[in-house]
């Protein structure tokens, strides 16, 4: 790995001179898969722990070798295998629904960190291909075991005929790599917003509903005390009559 691999994918020089914050230097090289196999919840906790000492940089098996070599190149420290304790790196695969066995549970919807499947309760789930990034985090939410990883058939080998023609395609191909992480990231941002916005709407929901309750009671106790005076009121003078 060398520094043409960091500015092929935005990281090199310019970057380095443009001031970049070292995390975001740091997410932009991770996959974006949100696998959480670094054992952080997404690339970015995972970019913000290499970046303040508390994290490897060989934790990430779907960046592969190649990238824990890129963030020590960015990093400017010594390059390290890649840790198998955090999984092994497998070709890219995305998730497919069996609709004969799916049924409609929705624990999957819920478990994507990109918001790759589409359906609602006892309705087949289906997966939008281009938007999966792989992460396996459906699979073991799956009560019927309806989810199969299908490998993705990889791009073609760029051929070697001279320097110019070799570097020109090996930008493209670093380029296209780029524009699908900042996409899959951007989704990942947007799930997390929105499971944010989610919780939010339901705990100011529960506090209106609370307040609701409380407002019911306070006026249902004024409303007893009102009845109970008025049966003191009753029976008191009951008791004079009878005096009387």
């Amino acid at each position: 790995m060398n520094e043409n691999f960091l500015i092929l994918t935005g990281m090199g020089y310019a970057s380095k001179v443009k001031g970049s914050l070292l995390v975001d230097q740091i997410d932009a090289i991770l996959p974006q898969t949100q696998c959480n196999q670094c054992d952080f919840q997404g690339c970015r906790p995972y970019a913000e722990a290499i970046a303040n000492g508390d994290a490897e940089i060989n934790q990430c098996p779907p960046g592969g070798q190649e990238g824990a070599d890129a963030l020590a190149e960015l990093l400017g420290v010594e390059p390290l295998l890649l840790n198998e304790e955090h999984g092994e790196t497998k070709p890219k695969r995305i998730a497919l629904v069996d609709e004969k066995v799916c049924i409609g549970c929705t624990l999957c919807i819920k478990a994507c960190p990109v918001d790759a499947f589409v359906g609602s309760s006892k309705v087949m789930t289906q997966v939008i291909s281009e938007e999966c990034t792989g992460c396996d985090l459906c699979l073991p939410v799956c009560p019927v075991d309806c989810i199969d990883m299908i490998e993705v058939k990889p791009a073609n080998p760029i051929p070697f005929i001279n320097y110019y023609q070799f570097y020109e395609e090996l930008y493209k191909k670093q380029t296209q790599e780029k524009k699908q992480r900042e996409i899959a990231k951007g989704r990942f941002e947007f799930h997390e917003m929105r499971v944010e916005r989610n919780k939010q709407e339901r705990s100011d929901l529960l506090e209106a509903r609370m307040i609701a309750l409380k407002e019911k009671m306070s006026k249902d106790k004024a409303q007893k005390e009102k009845i109970d005076a008025a049966m003191r009121r009753v029976s008191s003078s009951k008791v004079n009559n009878e005096v009387k």
